[in-house]
């Protein structure tokens, strides 16, 4: 009778599970009360609207937009509601399929242009911008919905909320599909639009029933088909290529050679990630490239949380398995070599899901993995002291015990 070998894991010791255990719990509580004192309120705010994706399209990016060819851009620039009216009535004649107002009439001016604009507006292929506020604005919990005048309503509208923990300052990543605003359910004007658009884009994105949805940026202005102001009403300008498309209307400066920054936002395709003070894109042109992501399905998937600690646990066990191993067998060459093999392996895990984004659209939150590799040398260290001071008084076996 043959006896079995005996089988075991060198790399699976209690020792390791329990000091990876004993630092994600100890990092969890460090993250919640550090995140929670008012005095690190700016540490927050700036952790929190930092993504390492937007290396990927500040810089790898650049160069690299394709012209969309499902949206019309039409500035409004500074016109009157005359000029408004004028622009929607040149557009008609030309049969988009829909047509979304990135504005807002607040009140009734002159009775004569007003007329005129809402006989523009009448039509059932237009929506109207609406936005949702209350007091829990960056909870989701809206009680307001902010429209134009009724005189000017009465067909679609959509909201023109854009994600972000601030409307001013945050980087604009995601949107919402749609929000509950007091029982009933309402989409952005995007989706709106999408909807009479492509109905089939539109179910897709319904199918997703994502609570939110990250924008995969194609470009700015310049990857879309524009039409400046003054354009619209030159009679010499080729307005054919607007049958059959959607045609957004939005404030995009005076004009496209002006800098002005009323209802522009900061979004990852900033060439300047850090220490910058003009926002990149207008809100119009933002909404454009998530009508061409919900229409194309170029979606960005994420990786659920409790996925990423998950394999973040288990890349930290390993991690520590090495480093404590190399460590006992070559003290000296890894005192010498272990900054480099921690910069390394950052470099490494960024670049890794830098390919995952580029190539596959998949987005993982780079912090739960980078966090424990930064973290737990430092972290062994009062270990060790405090395994020390307790091996003194209770009998502790354990591999991370300093031998003296």
């Amino acid at each position: 009778m043959l006896r079995g070998r005996s089988f075991s894991l060198p790399w699976l010791k209690a020792d390791y599970i329990v000091i990876n255990v004993v630092f994600f719990i100890s990092v969890t509580l460090i993250g919640f009360i550090t995140f929670n004192i008012s005095v690190f309120d700016p540490i927050k705010k700036a952790l929190g609207d930092f993504n390492f994706s937007d290396l990927l399209y500040s810089r790898l990016n650049s160069g690299m937009e394709t012209l969309d060819t499902n949206v019309i851009l039409v500035n409004i620039g500074y016109l009157d509601r005359s000029g408004i009216a004028g622009q929607i009535r040149i557009i008609r004649k030309h049969e988009p399929r829909a047509i979304g107002f990135d504005g807002f009439f607040s009140a009734r001016k002159d009775s004569l242009a007003d007329f005129r604009l809402k006989q523009q507006l009448s039509d059932g292929n237009i929506v109207m911008a609406s936005y949702l506020t209350g007091k829990d604005e960056l909870e989701a919990k809206f009680d307001v919905l902010e429209m134009s005048d009724p005189f000017f309503t009465g067909g679609a509208t959509g909201y023109v909320n854009l994600g972000g923990s601030d409307r001013i300052t945050s980087t604009v990543r995601y949107f919402s599909p749609s929000e509950n605003f007091k029982g009933t359910t309402i989409e952005p004007l995007s989706v709106e639009l999408v909807k009479r658009y492509n109905p089939e884009a539109y179910q897709r994105l319904k199918e997703r029933r994502n609570a939110r949805e990250h924008i995969n940026f194609i470009g700015n202005r310049r990857t879309f088909i524009c039409f400046d102001a003054a354009e619209i009403f030159d009679s010499s300008a080729d307005l054919s290529i607007i049958r059959d498309k959607i045609v957004l209307m939005g404030y995009m400066g005076e004009t496209f050679s002006d800098t002005a920054v009323e209802d522009i936002y900061f979004t990852p395709m900033n060439r300047q990630l850090s220490g910058r003070s003009i926002p990149d894109m207008y809100g119009v042109v933002i909404h454009a490239n998530i009508v061409n992501m919900i229409v194309t399905g170029n979606y960005i998937n994420v990786m659920p949380d409790w996925l990423c600690i998950a394999l973040s646990f288990i890349l930290c066990y390993f991690y520590i398995y090495f480093i404590t191993l190399f460590n006992y067998k070559r003290p000296m060459l890894f005192n010498i070599t272990f900054p480099v093999i921690l910069l390394l392996l950052n470099v490494l895990i960024i670049y890794f899901f830098f390919l995952l984004y580029k190539y596959f659209n998949y987005s993982i939150n780079s912090g739960y993995f980078l966090a424990p590799i930064l973290l737990f040398k430092t972290f062994q260290t009062y270990y060790e002291r405090i395994l020390l001071f307790l091996s003194r008084h209770i009998k502790i076996n354990s591999v991370f015990i300093p031998k003296l």
